[in-house]
């Protein structure tokens, strides 16, 4: 599981003009926004509203991930309805079935020795939350493209 402090920086990591943009935007000096980030000097982490801008300015999901992981969610991209079509339909599918592919591969290879270890485990839970999202990507632009009234 990410912690807090890999959450942010994973957010920020694609960020034109990087922390120094994102201190920027928060109205922080870079001093002050690593001292929000590691808790030093007597600051306090980033508020909900502070992660929020952080997690906009990239679109990334790392913040709401971090979220949904702590209270055992799981976070879905929502399709953009203007850019689906069958083929589209069609690229999530083969996506689908890698993804459920390499978690069958990865159980399979941790189940050689007869047991699941504790990294064995995390990895093994890592791809299942990814098919899974990946899943209910793909079954929320079926509805968008073919449901009736969804």
């Amino acid at each position: 599981m990410v912690n807090k402090k890999e959450m942010v920086t994973k957010s920020i990591q694609n960020v034109t003009g990087g922390r120094e943009a994102v201190a920027a935007m928060l109205g922080m000096s870079v001093d002050s926004f690593n001292n929000h980030l590691y808790e030093k000097k007597g600051s306090r982490f980033f508020t909900v509203d502070e992660l929020a801008l952080i997690a906009s300015l990239d679109n990334t999901p790392y913040v709401a991930e971090f979220f949904a992981m702590q209270t055992g969610h799981l976070v879905v991209e929502m399709p953009n309805v203007s850019d689906l079509d069958n083929v589209e339909l069609f690229e999530l599918q083969l996506k689908l079935n890698g993804v459920k592919g390499l978690l069958d591969k990865t159980i399979s290879e941790a189940l050689v020795d007869g047991k699941i270890d504790k990294v064995e485990r995390k990895a093994i839970t890592e791809i299942k939350r990814q098919y899974m999202a990946v899943f209910e990507t793909s079954m929320n632009a079926l509805d968008a493209v073919y449901g009736e009234n969804v």
